[in-house]
């Protein structure tokens, strides 16, 4: 058995999926890791990329499935996984130099824990490596039997990013942890929150896990026609979170934390979708309205004025309105 599976979806990343596979194959150390490229149905040349990979590199396998999404990628790796950690990968990001010998390090130096936390580096189209702004890792252990507050440490120290997570997989095996495959943007999040409802205790490590590509064209984060798939992301993600609140899987207190959290990733995609393309803001009506029961949360729209308003406009005149004066507010 493996000390670490390394889980790379991918989906139409030919011009980067050598460099992270070449991250991984480069690594330090002894060869007690396999690396499971998941190839989604892809329709640029990754698959035969990523036979070539695992012909030539040891450790290296593929396995190739129809399109389903991230989500149910990296749920087949994990059924495929051997090893006793597990780690993600995004296909066009890369692995820090060194992280698996920094890993086997510290698990053998800070044992018992189910869940290790690290830090990421920015990759900046430039190719320039910078720490991101703004969050917060304190090294070292953190237990608490509270639900908002491990979730409030561990979004201080970045969420939305498994890419800097080491899981033990016979935890998630136990617990049925695995993605929600019908959450096909944004499927790190509510992965968060179900971990966190099996895991009282994280251990932060001061460790770059992952090179992580800024700004890459195309992604889901910064082509505008994918916001209607962003929503509807966000209605599903809101389904489940509302199934496991009524079937009693979490209580009323996690379940508003939960709630919460899906209000805080849904205004800034509301505020995104007033663009100029009347088009596109159609789209996105038929799932801005079914998030209408998140519109009376969150705590980041709080923040600022101009957000308080917009939340107003949108509990008080709809989504269709309230898109359409933003975006033109915007070409003033």
């Amino acid at each position: 058995m493996p000390l670490f599976s390394i889980i790379i979806p991918v989906y139409n990343v030919q011009n980067y999926l050598a460099a992270c596979v070449k991250s991984v194959a480069e690594q330090e150390g002894p060869q007690d890791w396999e690396c499971i490229l998941v190839d989604d149905g892809s329709t640029d040349m990754g698959p035969q990329l990523c036979d070539a990979f695992a012909a030539e590199i040891p450790g290296v396998q593929v396995i190739h499935r129809p399109n389903g999404g991230l989500a149910a990628a990296r749920n087949t790796g994990l059924k495929a996984a051997t090893g006793e950690w597990v780690l993600f990968l995004d296909s066009d990001d890369a692995m820090a130099p060194g992280l698996l010998a920094a890993l086997r390090r510290e698990l053998a130096a800070h044992p018992g824990y189910d869940w290790y936390v690290g830090k990421h580096l920015e990759w900046l189209p430039d190719g320039t490596l910078t720490e991101h702004e703004g969050l917060r890792l304190l090294p070292g252990p953190f237990d608490s039997t509270d639900y908002a507050e491990r979730l409030h440490v561990l979004y201080a120290a970045g969420h939305w990013s498994v890419w800097k997570y080491c899981l033990r997989r016979a935890w998630l095996r136990e617990n049925r942890l695995r993605f929600w495959p019908d959450v096909r943007w944004a499927e790190d999040w509510p992965f968060d929150l179900l971990l966190l409802t099996r895991c009282e205790g994280v251990y932060f490590l001061d460790v770059v896990f992952t090179h992580y590509r800024v700004g890459r064209q195309g992604s889901l984060l910064t082509d505008a026609k994918n916001l209607p798939k962003r929503f509807k992301a966000l209605v599903a993600a809101q389904r489940h979170l509302a199934t496991l609140a009524a079937a009693g899987h979490v209580d009323a207190a996690t379940y508003a934390v939960m709630r919460n959290a899906a209000a805080d990733v849904f205004w800034p995609q509301a505020r995104t979708a007033a663009v100029s393309d009347a088009s596109i803001r159609r789209a996105c009506l038929p799932y801005l309205r079914q998030l209408r029961p998140l519109y009376a949360y969150g705590t980041e729209v709080n923040t600022r004025r101009d957000w308080r308003l917009f939340r107003t406009m949108m509990r008080w005149f709809g989504p269709r309105f309230t898109l359409w004066v933003a975006a033109c507010r915007k070409k003033g």
